[in-house]
């Protein structure tokens, strides 16, 4: 079900005409959070229409199974610019805010949880802080109300990311953010990664920053993140900075990898082999003489699962939008180095369509 001022007719034809208006996108992601649902709709709209700009309510049940959906099929009547998205079942956190961005209208994405823990109030804080320049502002709560151990693994976590080149940050982690769309389309949120959202856009070289936020305690309903999640937060960690580190090079850690254990193969059997010259006989050195036959093996799969890499890779040229800060075009009947040039930097296509 989806309830909003304009029909699902004219929403569907500017989001596939790349139409953006001049307006904010609130996307809530909401799973089981039937007793704070209504308090939440009523303290998020007042705040919406504080805004001095359109705006959009976008919230996305996440295969709840207390009675949310019917709820939220109610509380709709509270404003027509409210969008309900119904998930089939449960896809997480990341799914629901993902299924949220991509059919948010406007040119500002903010995103807050529906446990209250966070106020859609301070919406104008986050705001004002992006519109001096910023593609993305997170928050940082202040005098958390969370368990200790729960505190603990946050700021570990931060601190973790600060360490492999994230933004100074001091809660990246918090839910409560606004970014711009441009950015909020490209980013990666599937699974745990909707964590690592600045991270990701400061590498891409994206302005980020954080301003304080309130956090309360959670009053009512069941907390769906808690210290148990960490093994998973860090595995996504290690997971988002492999990948990003080797975007444009897949096969490098495993040529390196590989070049390691063919080289120490050689010497193990090259010494082994001066052994045999010289001595007649390796004697109870065959164990040796096995080991160093894996290591050739074993650099050898290495490298060719390299080489698989750069080739997938080659042939998988995604998008990279999120490299561009800025078109501009050409006056028109001259060529457009946007629409002729691959962003990977493919100049031979560009060379051959100047000269027709």
């Amino acid at each position: 079900m989806q309830k909003n001022r304009y029909s699902r007719e004219n929403a569907d034809a500017l989001l596939s005409s790349g139409a953006v208006e001049t307006g904010v996108s609130l996307v809530v992601p909401i799973c089981n959070e039937l007793p704070n649902l209504e308090p939440f709709l009523q303290s998020a709209i007042a705040a919406l229409r504080d805004l001095d700009s359109p705006f959009e309510l976008i919230l996305v049940d996440d295969g709840s199974t207390d009675g949310t959906a019917e709820a939220l099929t109610e509380l709709s009547e509270l404003d027509d610019r409210i969008v309900i998205l119904q998930h089939r079942r449960r896809f997480g956190k990341g799914a629901a805010l993902s299924s949220g961005i991509s059919q948010a209208r406007f040119s500002k994405i903010a995103t807050i949880d529906a446990d209250l823990q966070e106020d859609p109030a301070e919406l104008p804080i986050l705001l004002a802080e992006l519109d001096s320049g910023l593609d993305l502002v997170s928050g940082c709560r202040t005098n958390r109300r969370d368990p200790l151990l729960k505190k603990i693994c946050s700021r570990v976590f931060n601190w973790l990311t600060r360490r492999v080149g994230g933004p100074p940050l001091r809660d990246i982690n918090c839910g409560f953010k606004i970014l711009k769309r441009e950015l909020a389309i490209e980013l990666p949120l599937q699974a745990g990664r909707f964590r690592l959202m600045p991270l990701v856009a400061h590498w891409w070289g994206y302005r980020v920053g954080e301003v304080e936020v309130t956090h309360r305690q959670r009053t009512a309903g069941q907390s769906h993140f808690g210290s148990e999640r960490f093994p998973g937060a860090l595995f996504d960690l290690l997971a988002v900075v492999f990948l990003f580190r080797y975007e444009e090079r897949p096969g490098h850690p495993f040529f390196q990898a590989g070049s390691i254990a063919t080289a120490l193969g050689l010497v193990v059997c090259g010494h082994l082999g001066w052994i045999k010259l010289t001595e007649g006989s390796l004697d109870w050195r065959y164990p040796r003489l096995a080991f160093g036959i894996l290591l050739l093996l074993v650099g050898a799969q290495l490298v060719a699962t390299g080489i698989l890499g750069e080739w997938l890779a080659w042939r998988a040229k995604g998008s990279r939008n999120h490299r561009l800060r800025e078109v501009r075009s050409h006056p028109q009947g001259q060529l457009n180095y946007a629409d002729s040039v691959d962003m990977k930097g493919d100049s031979k296509s560009f060379q051959e369509e100047n000269t027709r």
